[in-house]
């Protein structure tokens, strides 16, 4: 073999060396990370669709390695209760009970679900190409915002609550569709989201599952899903963030829904996620995680949102069907409410109360007002997707 051989077989080495040792380190990363995310468990629950559910010391959990909780005091319950719920049940949804069977994780732990290797894989790529937030190419939104008064400056919103329509709309693998709530503030986008999703990108299936989802400056340093960082603290020891629900919505046919409450603490100003008819609190943001945020919400919104490759056709949104008036065909929400400045439930001001679609051709929201009863304030939205550019 002549020296040009010699150097190219060199060459070739170096290069598959060098691919292989960087491989090495990714991987020992990974596993770093996943030491991180996944604390030691007093026990482990394996629920029947494969979720493995780890129960973990209350005061060990990821959330406390945030450098601003170090020293933090977990709230085990709200300071004072939400005024004005009321929870009506409806004649036309069946309520979605979620959380572990039993008595969930023992007395003084708290339901992880565990992340695996490919989990962190996928929540990675998965940011890098479906950014949490609303102006990027290929996500879709339809929701109705509700703006804090413009005339008097010192007013703010607490808080966002909802009956939401479950429904499980066919996405390809590399997208994502949720109906779900927005409570924001903040020129950095202070936001926490909460609702149901489909997400083969960001879970490997085709589940419709519980999620929610925080920030303090955009997605660019801080925030996440669920629990796959620190920030969320969980205090119910039954209901776990990710859940797959068991029992989905069906077009003209059994309904199901979900209720959501997401309030600001009048005590501590930390952020509760409450969940089901039991208004079940299943954990808090602590205040100090932001900053706009930590003084009360500028708007909040309820709807959809879909996103995927900027070059590809649009997943569906809500049952994949455009509103009709008919609300066992699109995917509604009831008794739509926000918390004010006196920390209690009102309804949406229509004034203060816009829709915004932004590829109507794709989905479309239909804002009805108080349809009084069981309904109260409401709305159909959804869509079939298809090719609606970027």
């Amino acid at each position: 073999m002549n020296l040009k051989g010699i150097t190219w077989l060199l060459l070739l080495c170096l290069s598959l060396c060098s691919s292989y040792g960087l491989e090495e380190e990714e991987d020992m990363e990974l596993e770093r990370q996943l030491k991180l995310i996944n604390k030691t468990p007093l026990k482990t629950i394996q629920t029947e669709n494969g979720d493995v559910i780890d129960c973990i010391d209350i005061h060990k959990q990821l959330a406390f390695d945030h450098p601003l909780l170090k020293n933090h005091k977990i709230q085990i319950r709200p300071s004072f209760p939400l005024k004005g719920v009321t929870n009506e049940a409806s004649s036309m949804a069946n309520p979605i009970r979620v959380g572990l069977k039993g008595k969930g994780c023992p007395t003084r732990t708290v339901p992880i679900r565990r992340t695996r290797k490919e989990d962190l894989l996928r929540s990675k790529t998965f940011a890098s190409i479906h950014p949490n937030t609303r102006e990027v190419p290929g996500s879709h939104f339809a929701t109705l915002e509700t703006l804090k008064p413009t005339n008097d400056p010192d007013s703010v919103l607490h808080g966002a609550k909802a009956h939401i329509n479950v429904y499980n709309p066919r996405v390809a693998a590399d997208q994502t569709s949720t109906g779900q709530m927005w409570v924001e503030n903040g020129p950095f986008i202070n936001s926490i989201q909460a609702g149901w999703i489909v997400s083969p990108p960001l879970y490997g299936d085709h589940s419709t599952r519980l999620f929610t989802a925080w920030t303090a400056d955009g997605y660019h340093r801080t925030g996440c899903w669920n629990t796959l960082c620190p920030g969320f603290v969980q205090v119910d020891k039954k209901v776990y963030l990710g859940e797959a629900f068991s029992k989905t919505s069906v077009y003209n046919g059994d309904q199901y829904e979900m209720i959501f409450h997401i309030y600001q603490d009048l005590v501590t100003g930390n952020w509760w996620f409450v969940c089901t008819p039991d208004n079940i609190h299943v954990g808090y943001w602590p205040k100090s995680i932001f900053t706009d945020l930590a003084k009360g919400a500028s708007m909040v919104s309820w709807g959809g949102r879909t996103s995927g490759a900027p070059e590809a056709t649009s997943a569906e949104m809500g049952s994949g069907k455009l509103p009709d008036g008919q609300y066992h065909h699109a995917c509604f929400f009831r008794q739509i409410q926000f918390v004010n400045a006196s920390y209690a439930l009102q309804d949406p001001d229509e004034d203060r109360t816009r829709e915004i679609i932004d590829k109507p051709d794709c989905y479309d929201l239909k804002y009805y007002g108080d349809q009084g009863g069981e309904m109260g304030h409401t709305f159909l939205f959804g869509g079939p997707g298809g090719n609606c550019g970027s």
